[in-house]
């Protein structure tokens, strides 16, 4: 019996990607539906949009921080702030740390494509790239998409079930997009465990 699908959502106003400022995390004490811990991480000008509600959010993906990696949960974002769902543990970040538009699961998972919309065509010729990043190493990385954007204002990526990527546990599928245009993009990752 296969399991759920299950849908993860992101949105922005620049980049899909952006690097943290070397700055302290933040407590920001708790907050959304069940009062659940929050962190605030700096990056400045990220451009990532918060959700419109406590029940519909967005998230981001952390890399290259020690305590906070992984997909998170946006409770509130500032110019130069995002506040994740995370329990705070002090750190100071990295310049190299990033806020990205990536998924990864710690159990073997089905990547069964995305969607992209814009909130009006790009004027720019810039590649949307959807890469994996294999955990056994880059002569395993594949390109999964890579498209010019210029023009296009909507993307449907989605695969059949026997189409579907067998992701290993670990593997990071990751979405990359220069948007100097600066358009509002909205981006869903449908993925599915395979345990």
């Amino acid at each position: 019996m296969k399991q759920p699908i299950e849908v993860i959502n992101f949105s922005g106003a620049k980049k899909t990607y952006e690097a943290l400022d070397a700055e302290a995390a933040v407590d920001a004490g708790r907050g959304g539906i069940n009062e659940a811990q929050l962190t605030t991480l700096q990056g400045d000008a990220h451009g990532f949009l918060a959700g419109p509600s406590a029940q519909d959010f967005n998230c981001v993906y952390v890399l290259g921080t020690t305590n906070y990696d992984g997909l998170r949960r946006i409770h509130a974002v500032a110019t130069n702030y995002i506040t994740i769902f995370a329990p705070f543990v002090a750190e100071t970040t990295a310049t190299g740390d990033t806020f990205r538009t990536a998924y990864k699961s710690k159990f073997p998972y089905e990547f069964l494509g995305f969607e992209a919309h814009f909130s009006a065509a790009s004027a720019t010729s810039e590649s949307l790239i959807v890469a994996r990043d294999s955990v056994k190493g880059s002569t395993f990385d594949t390109t999964i998409y890579s498209e010019d954007m210029n023009g296009l204002q909507d993307v449907v990526y989605r695969f059949n079930d026997n189409e579907a990527i067998p992701c290993d546990a670990n593997d990071v599928i990751d979405l990359t997009w220069s948007n100097s245009n600066s358009v509002t993009w909205t981006v869903r990752f449908y993925v599915r465990s395979r345990v």
